[in-house]
């Protein structure tokens, strides 16, 4: 049985995005994130002309809660700052005591 999806239209960044400096970028999300005391313990570190935001996140969020919370904010950052943003996560390295105990290491 074959699916039909309906065709869906992935928003771009606005041209006003692609215009302002990165710096002007970072500081807009970052004033954004501030605002809000469920998002001031999130850095953003890049804003690139395509819309991806990269952010980092400086307290652990519970595996369960981690995808609700980073849709919503998605969607804030949509509805706030440009429609076409995407946010990514900054990628963190192995945080297991275990293999750390025993000096594994996984080489890049």
């Amino acid at each position: 049985m074959a699916k039909i999806f309906e065709p869906y239209k992935t928003h771009t960044v606005s041209r006003k995005w692609t215009e302002i400096s990165l710096e002007t970028r970072l500081l807009e999300i970052q004033t954004m994130l501030n605002s809000d005391p469920l998002y001031q313990k999130i850095k953003v570190t890049e804003a690139n002309d395509e819309g991806h935001v990269t952010l980092r996140i400086e307290e652990n969020i519970p595996a369960n809660e981690r995808g609700l919370f980073l849709i919503t904010l998605e969607e804030k950052l949509k509805k706030l700052v440009d429609i076409g943003l995407t946010i990514w996560l900054e990628p963190v390295g192995d945080k297991s005591k275990l293999r750390n105990l025993r000096g594994v290491q996984i080489k890049a």
